[in-house]
């Protein structure tokens, strides 16, 4: 799990250096607003102890480069036990970096999110975490857009990784966007 986190980072970031082609046009808009919501569902050991969960996140965006944005995102994900297992409540607290492969009409994206994830299950610990993610942007109107996108969240822990997979959905608002 942690190589597929280091390679997912890794070609990241060399996606986000390379160099703009120099055809697109002057950027017009600089920030992003979204918010998600969406079934997650338990993989690996934990999806024997644990139903499939809830997740709400929010997050903001900087577009650093033509195609390269930079933000933050948090979030609260909550999963029910099965049978004696306690229920476990996370919250994200990442960085997060995405590439858009297109900034007009349909918008696909990759991106990556990483940093603690604070989790709570009667004991409470914080564990480091990666999310790579890959989306889609759907224009609706002038400045908002609907996030589509399906993440894969690891937390490396002692005994085992906790890893889930989202399908979230949810509005996503680009102040100042005049021109598509």
């Amino acid at each position: 799990m942690k190589r597929f986190g280091l390679l997912a980072v890794s070609l990241l970031l060399f996606v986000a250096m390379s160099p703009d082609d120099g055809t697109a046009q002057t950027r017009s808009w600089q920030h992003q607003l979204y918010f998600n919501g969406g079934p997650q569902f338990v993989t690996g050991d934990a999806a024997d102890a644990y139903q499939t969960g809830l997740a709400l996140e929010g997050g903001y965006y900087y577009r650093a480069t033509n195609t390269f944005f930079v933000g933050v995102a948090g979030g609260y994900h909550q999963f029910k036990g099965e049978g004696n297992v306690s229920d476990i409540d996370i919250i994200p607290l990442h960085l997060a970096a995405k590439y858009n492969f297109s900034l007009t009409g349909v918008q696909p994206y990759i991106g990556m999110e990483g940093g603690p994830y604070i989790v709570s299950n009667g004991e409470s610990s914080t564990d480091f975490g990666l999310a790579p993610r890959l989306g889609v942007r759907i224009p609706l109107s002038s400045g908002f857009d609907l996030d589509l996108n399906v993440k894969y969240n690891m937390i490396f822990q002692d005994n085992d990784d906790f890893t889930y997979v989202g399908l979230n959905g949810g509005p996503a608002y680009i102040p100042n966007r005049n021109v598509r």
